[in-house]
């Protein structure tokens, strides 16, 4: 089993700090800051678990925490009062290390006393609700034992401790509940992604000339009326279009203006100048019919076509609030089936197909930019992968999906990626292009942080370049050559963009400086050499141009003009490039630290 990876650990402990340890009983000790801090966020894991697993608030979970400096090995106590029962919770924050032995022996001698209730031997967290735990111990129903951890597992000879806990004859309890509960990594994980999802919409429909079909989806269709899609824009918001592929574009594209016009002059004609709605549902059941009309019970609503729709009428009415739309009324598809299932996906795909949509607005169909959206909220960023009004949002903690693209790009070791944001960048975006693969696949949260900050870094640089410079052909060479400069310079912090620690905005600009103004030189001197009779955007368009420049440069500026070694580095036959030439020289980069 593998343990929580060094970036996730980063997430879980960013949500732990703001999230949990605000709740947290006071420590009973004063130690040095660090100490406390990092005490802190191992008490909070505590209450994590019992937060996901009894489905219980932050605040209601870190009231159960007793962890402390001197805890006797039990961590949590929290009797759930519906179920009647009692859990107790052993921890570990530690991703380097298994639960051992040790931590085993002490969570069970400590379950051991306190069902003895032998209260003195504990801290005073548990002390204080004394009467509270003697009074669940005597009449709970049920005992269960909870093990959270992050390391790869549970060591065998632990295991075996908790066994014999079960196993004794003289604490035999039949309200002890075996097996014990293992909270692994991968349950925290998935756990700490759940807490940044959306909200499920479960709603109650009534729609009216309707039909259906069983088979092969169970599929309800109808008329329903526009105010109530109105209704569930204005109580749900984002989460009514989170499976749809762009969110509200806002109010002065053609079909948004169309729909309020149809609105103000005719809602009664809305019915037949508009296209209708589809929507996704994990479940529909049948209420009642009456007088051609059938009320639906839905959990799980998605709206995966007409989010234009419904989201102009909103803000018609938030306008024009003394407007009657009533009459307006709207076709609705409402399809039995998860929208994370492949069905789903293709669904919402073909639907959307039939309006005016770019290939790159379907990446919002790929489950991995709904996992960055959730992990960069942790780390307080916003990150926008669908097309909407908020594409335009320029604040620092917006992320948007088309510039995380090409600033991963820029750290890819594959130099046609320089060509290919020059050429043809919308193809980072297909989710069926080997290059969105490649970018995409396994990049974490943290990656994406620093190669933004990176590529914003080369853009005012590049900006300034083409401000400052005086010959009208250096500012177009600046202009058109940024993605490949920016290419270069990338592998100089290859090493420590690839970590889990966020760099520091004012370290890099101050550690990039530099090296930055030596790579421009070296660049804008090398490219007039090659540029001869052709402009500097068809030459950055073209490999056949752009990769012997690349080679030259990257040698010149790592100084690496004496390596004999590099005259090897041949291209073999079926490369598409000097591939062994490329990564040879990828290696030499001098790196550059203190970013962080």
């Amino acid at each position: 089993m593998s343990s929580l990876s060094n970036s996730h650990l980063d997430l879980l402990k960013a949500e732990l700090k703001y999230a949990f340890v605000p709740h947290l009983p006071p420590l009973l000790e004063e130690k040095p800051q660090d100490q406390q801090e990092g005490k802190n966020l191992s008490r909070a894991f505590s209450a994590f678990a019992l937060a996901s697993i009894c489905e219980i608030s932050p605040e209601l979970a870190c009231k159960s925490v007793v962890d402390d400096f001197g805890d006797n090995g039990i961590d949590a106590i929290f009797y759930h009062a519906q179920q009647d029962t009692l859990y107790l919770v052993q921890s570990k924050l530690k991703a380097s290390e298994m639960f051992k032995q040790e931590d085993a022996m002490s969570f069970c001698q400590g379950v051991q006393k306190l069902m003895r209730q032998d209260i003195e031997a504990f801290n005073k967290h548990v002390k204080d609700r004394q009467s509270e735990i003697e009074q669940v111990i005597d009449n709970c129903n049920a005992i269960k034992l909870i093990i959270a951890y992050v390391g790869e597992g549970i060591s065998n000879p632990a295991i075996n401790v908790l066994n014999d806990l079960f196993d004794q004859e003289k604490f035999l309890d039949e309200r002890l509940v075996r097996p014990f509960i293992k909270f692994d990594a991968a349950q925290v994980y998935n756990n700490l992604l759940d807490r940044k999802a959306l909200p499920k919409i479960n709603v109650d429909l009534k729609i009216s000339s309707y039909g259906s079909v069983q088979f092969p989806k169970i599929t309800f269709f109808g008329l329903i009326p526009l105010i109530a899609l109105v209704k569930l824009h204005n109580d749900y918001e984002s989460s009514l279009y989170e499976k749809n592929i762009r969110s509200f574009l806002g109010q002065k594209t053609d079909v948004n203006i169309a729909i309020r016009n149809t609105l103000f002059e005719t809602p009664l004609d809305f019915l037949y100048f508009h296209n209708g709605v589809a929507a996704l549902c994990d479940e529909i059941k049948t209420k009642s019919a009456r007088n051609n009309e059938k009320n639906l019970r839905i959990r799980g609503l998605s709206i995966i076509n007409g989010a234009q729709t419904i989201a102009s009428a909103a803000q018609f009415l938030k306008d024009h609030p003394e407007a009657d739309i009533t009459a307006a009324k709207v076709f609705i598809t409402l399809i039995k089936s998860s929208s994370d299932s492949e069905f789903g996906k293709k669904v919402t795909k073909a639907r959307n197909h039939q309006n005016s949509v770019a290939i790159y607005n379907f990446a919002a169909l790929d489950d991995i930019q709904e996992r960055l959206r959730k992990e960069l909220a942790f780390l307080k960023y916003t990150y926008i992968y669908k097309a909407g009004i908020y594409e335009g949002v320029t604040d620092v903690a917006y992320l948007h999906i088309n510039e995380a693209a090409s600033a991963l790009a820029l750290f890819s070791t594959d130099p046609r990626f320089v060509i290919t944001l020059k050429r043809e960048p919308s193809i980072l975006l297909n989710i069926d292009s080997e290059q969105y693969k490649h970018i995409f696949s396994s990049v974490t949260s943290q990656q994406i942080i620093d190669a933004v900050c990176f590529l914003r870094y080369i853009q005012v640089r590049i900006n300034s370049e083409v401000s400052s410079s005086q010959n009208p052909h250096d500012r177009l060479i600046y202009k058109h050559g940024a993605f490949a400069i920016g290419w270069i310079l990338a592998k100089q912090i290859f090493q420590q963009q690839a970590g889990h620690a966020i760099m520091d905005g004012s370290k890099l600009e101050a550690q990039l400086s530099v090296p930055f103004d030596e790579l421009r030189q070296v660049f804008l001197d090398e490219t007039k050499k090659q540029l001869l009779y052709k402009g500097p955007l068809a030459f950055f368009k073209s490999q056949t141009d752009v990769i012997p420049l690349l080679i030259t440069v990257l040698i010149k500026h790592f100084k690496l003009g004496d390596d004999q070694i590099i005259k090897k580095k041949t291209q073999r036959p079926g490369q598409p490039y000097q591939m062994d030439l490329f990564d040879y020289l990828i290696k030499k980069a001098p790196q550059i630290g203190n970013l962080t």
